[in-house]
């Protein structure tokens, strides 16, 4: 019984993971197996690279996004803190 419900965990907790990745980790992966199937080993290292290199790019894209979205939002309530919710807002 006990063993039946770790297993229902396990696969939940898998399902959950595999949710996870994105269409973009996918395009990723695929891009990155297509490198896999180059011949030429200069070639396939400089596949890899580039897929690599434009991953890094979205991730920091991403991550400065966020931490803009961030401060904007600090401000804001900043802003809220000092001068108070606007007479019209209520």
């Amino acid at each position: 019984m006990t063993q039946r419900k770790v297993v229902a965990a396990g696969l939940a907790a898998l399902l959950v993971l595999g949710a996870c990745q994105t269409w973009q980790d996918k395009a990723d992966a695929e891009m990155l197996a297509d490198c896999a199937k180059i011949a030429d080993p200069a070639a396939r290292k400089t596949c890899q690279t580039e897929v690599m290199t434009a991953y890094g790019d979205a991730e920091r894209a991403l991550k400065e996004k966020r931490l803009a979205e961030e401060k904007a939002r600090e401000e804001r309530e900043t802003l809220r803190e000092v001068y108070g919710v606007p007479d019209g807002a209520h």
